[in-house]
Order: structure tokens, then sequence, then C-alpha cells
């Protein structure tokens, strides 16, 4: 096979994600701090003579609608030629987590085929865009990012140093457009987002400000969706820790000050029955 091209490609938490209300085009106005985190799939893409798309464990999508395959189909018809490739995925990251795995590799496949394709130079952020609201960050490749609109809008923020997460895994799949559509809270001014990436584009962010910041307008509707959302969360805090969702959940995260300190939080909430693993956050794709 020529030209095979292999990507790990994480998972991204959401720091801020701020809903600033509906748009015309049946999506929400958005503005969300989003960085990655070191939990990721395997991608593995090459030219080929047809279209060959095949993701493990399975996603549970139509055949040919999963977003790696609508990824293939984008870029093909960008460059003008065959959605022909050979594509491999090997997940790690939970489906329907709020964790973005199927953007992510759906972003991978777009760099992967850009470069096994030869298309120097093509704008691959229009593409990704057209796939999904979270596509566009991870085809950017940024660690850390400001991302606006619908998603579309992503300004890299300058690296960080890495911080620590304790990760909560709760075992079941939540559909974005259930908790958008569950969502009832007053439009956010999306002051949070803003502050924060001010404060990583001047390089003085640090774990006691992310704390500050954190904030997801989404946490209400996702609990009302996902009850065990709201479960998790009061165990947590009996502990004294605080928990936020990443995305549209359900899963949740703490931040640690430290590594050992993300793996003494792990340890606590995994007394307390959660599925827990502590990870880096902020890492380069």
């Amino acid at each position: 096979m020529s030209r095979a091209v292999v990507l790990m490609t994480p998972a991204k938490v959401n720091l801020t994600l701020e809903v600033l209300g509906p748009r015309g085009d049946g999506y929400h106005e958005l503005a969300s701090v989003f960085a990655t985190v070191d939990l990721r799939d395997r991608v593995r893409v090459a030219p080929s003579r047809v279209l060959d798309v095949r993701i493990a464990p399975a996603v549970g999508a139509a055949p040919g609608d999963d977003l790696a395959s609508r990824a293939v189909r984008a870029l093909a018809e960008a460059s003008g030629r065959p959605a022909l490739a050979y594509v491999r995925v090997r997940k790690r990251i939970p489906v329907a987590s709020g964790l973005g795995g199927g953007s992510s590799d759906a972003g991978a496949v777009l760099r992967g085929l850009a470069r096994a394709w030869r298309l120097d130079g093509v704008d691959l952020t229009p593409v990704a865009a057209q796939i999904g609201s979270d596509v566009p960050f991870f085809v950017s490749g940024a660690a850390y990012a400001f991302v606006r609109g619908r998603g579309e809008l992503v300004e890299p923020l300058p690296m960080a140093e890495p911080f620590w997460i304790a990760l909560v895994h709760l075992p079941r799949g939540l559909p974005t457009a259930e908790v958008f559509a569950a969502h009832r809270a007053t439009p956010s001014k999306g002051e949070r987002s803003t502050s924060l990436a001010k404060a990583l584009r001047d390089r003085k962010v640090t774990i006691s400000l992310v704390r500050e910041c954190l904030q997801n307008d989404l946490l209400a509707a996702a609990e009302r969706v996902a009850p065990e959302i709201a479960d998790a969360r009061k165990t947590a805090s009996a502990l004294g820790i605080d928990l936020a969702l990443s995305g549209s959940g359900p899963s949740l995260f703490a931040l640690g000050e430290d590594r050992a300190d993300a793996i003494r939080i792990a340890r606590r909430l995994r007394r307390a029955g959660l599925h827990v693993r502590v990870l880096a956050a902020g890492v380069t794709p």
C-alpha cells in the first residue's frame, strides 16, 4: 500500500462552552475554549482503488454515514477527485461521550488524505466545517483553541504547559442533538471563554484561572437528558470534588493541580464507584 499515513488523533475537553443563542441555520452560536486530551484513536489512511472504511469497535452509524467516510467524500469533492481511499480507525475514545472522537477521526482522515493524495496548499477548514462542528478544531492541529460560530471559527492559542485531569466516563452515549433540544438557558455573553482565551493568548494561564473560567451552558440540559450526570456530580461534590462537563456530555472531568493531585482525585472517585482515568490535557495532536 503506497503513501499510507498513520495518525494518533486525540480527544478533547471543553474548558468553556457558552451558548450565545440560536442561529438562522438551525445551529447555535457558541464560544468555547477547547483543549486536546491524551486519549487517542489510531487512524490509518492511504490511496485506494475503492472506498474502504472500517472502524473498530463499530460506532453505530449507518454504512457510509460515519464521520470518517463523510470526510473522504468531502475532501474528494473539494479536490475534484474520486472518493477512493483506504481508512482504518481503531477507537479508544468513547462514542457520543462529549470528547469529540468521531470529529477527531474525521479531522485525521482529512489531514492524512491531504498528505497521501498530495493536496499541497488545500485549505481543510471549510471542508471540515461541512462534516461537523468540532471537526475544524481537530483539523487545525492546535492543542488549545478559541472556537466560535457553530465551531467553524477556530483560533489556535499558544501552547501552555499541559495540565492533568481526572476524566470520568459514564457508561452511555449521549447524542448532541438531544442535549441541544433540551437546552433552555438564557443566552450567554461568552465572557468566560473570552477571558480564558486571552489568558492563554497572553501566556498567563494558571490552573486556578482555568477553574474560575470553567463553564458549560449545556450542563442543565445534559442532566435532564441523562440524570446519571447529576448523580455523578453529586457523588463527587460530597467528596469536595467539582466535576465539569465536556461538550454535550456525558463525560465529566476534574482539574488537578498536577499529575499527582489528579491521581489522588481519581482514586477518591474510583472508591466512590466511578470509572476514572488520569490524562494530560493540552497535548500536541
